[in-house]
């Protein structure tokens, strides 16, 4: 058992620096946008089994508190977060993003501006 806990602990170093150093690695090259994954799709109210692959919504990116939530038109916000994109910098933007669901939250991939 103590085996397999530092194991763990292990793989989780190393691919929480893997990919700490990938985004201070984008950070340097200026990389904001990473291009979307070819499988996109569009859905507009999500259900559990559609929640797997790369999901693309538009709206407008608002933050409370500390978290950000896209606000499509006629619905009520969606948390979002990213590892990759600064949302801050899309605030009180209408925008076209991309990601993937984890939970009832979408991690954003890309963002483009409308």
């Amino acid at each position: 058992m103590k085996k397999a806990i530092i194991m763990f602990l292990v793989m989780v170093v190393v691919v929480g620096g893997g990919a700490f150093l990938w985004i201070q690695n984008a950070k340097k090259t200026g990389v904001k946008n990473p291009t979307p994954t070819t499988n996109t799709k569009s859905i507009s109210n999500p259900s559990a089994t559609e929640k797997s692959g790369t999901t693309t919504k538009v709206g407008k990116i608002t933050a409370s508190a500390g978290k950000f939530y896209l606000q499509e038109a006629g619905q009520t916000p969606k948390e979002i977060d990213s590892y990759v994109v600064d949302l801050g910098e899309y605030a009180d933007k209408t925008v076209t993003v991309s990601g993937q669901y984890s939970g009832d939250t979408l991690f954003v991939g890309s963002v483009v501006v409308k």
